[in-house]
């Protein structure tokens, strides 16, 4: 009787002392509910690095177009225009929503900001080369292209859509994030290509007669060669569109209210020649439902 009694003790407690094993292996459970919905407001800094040296180059393509020396020069491609680095203040909104499990905290966030970032450059560049394509054969025109003109950009407005991924540490949540990215922006280039050229034709017997000049600043060159135009493009509502990745913290202050640190990074595709990347220091506040 002494022995059913003990092990009728013995299995009773069983139950317990696994439950509380299991516990001791999973670590205690987070005091702090990160889960749900959640909104609010930020300020940042942004340094932008933009590109303009294509701007230019569907605008001499244009002039260019149907040429030999534009086939076999690739003028378009000459890199008259530089970078240029804007920096300025700005301020935006989040919305998102978090999933927790255990420690790790996955959510899904809208991230808007409202910017103004401008730059501008302008350049000139000259080359001599010769080229004999559809001339006739033995004539050989010896050119001097020059290329000048200007580009501008303006960025007003960046959303970003992110997963985010953290590791919850009772009121501090580190995460990581990545998603894509919508610039909105104004461009404008514009673009002169003025050329001259002379024929060195072969040494032949009887000699080839030379082809005419193509000259500046006469109206009309040989060959109905105009040796200057000019072309521009504007667009006032342009979209780009590229990736966002980055670091940040929550640290929560109240039960349902938070602050938060970020440093984000954003590739943008060319758009109109214009090649931005945008780096960003951001502090915000916000309000968990």
């Amino acid at each position: 009787m002494r022995w059913l009694i003990c092990a009728a003790f013995v299995l009773a407690l069983a139950p317990r002392a696994y439950a509380g094993d299991f516990d001791t292996l999973r670590g205690p459970m987070p005091a702090y509910n990160w889960g749900g919905f959640y909104a609010g407001g930020q300020a940042s800094y942004s340094s932008a690095n933009m590109n303009l040296s294509g701007a230019m180059g569907p605008e001499v393509a244009f002039i260019l177009r149907n040429t030999s020396i534009e086939q076999d020069q690739n003028i378009s491609g000459w890199t008259v225009l530089g970078s240029r680095h804007p920096a300025n203040t700005g301020f935006g909104a989040f919305v998102g929503y978090n999933y927790s499990w255990e420690n790790v905290i996955i959510g899904a966030e809208i991230n808007y900001n409202h910017v103004y970032l401008s730059s501008s450059s302008q350049g000139s560049i000259s080359r001599n080369f010769t080229d004999s394509g559809n001339l006739p054969t033995g004539h050989h025109y010896f050119y001097t292209v020059t290329v000048s003109g200007g580009a501008s950009a303006t960025l007003t407005d960046i959303a970003t859509f992110r997963s985010r991924i953290g590791w919850q540490a009772d009121r501090f949540l580190p995460y990581g994030f990545a998603g894509l990215a919508i610039g909105r922006l104004s461009t404008s280039s514009s673009a002169t290509v003025a050329q001259e050229a002379t024929d060195f034709p072969d040494s032949e017997n009887p000699p080839l007669t030379p082809l005419c000049n193509i000259n500046i600043p006469t109206t009309t060159g040989c060959n109905n060669i105009v040796p200057t135009q000019s072309q521009s493009n504007t667009a006032t509502q342009a979209f780009a569109y590229g990736f966002a990745t980055g670091l940040g913290a929550d640290v929560a202050i109240l039960p349902n209210f938070f602050i938060r640190g970020e440093y984000e990074f954003i590739y943008f595709a060319p758009v109109n020649g214009v090649q931005m990347n945008i780096q960003t220091a951001r502090v915000g506040a916000g309000v968990k439902f």
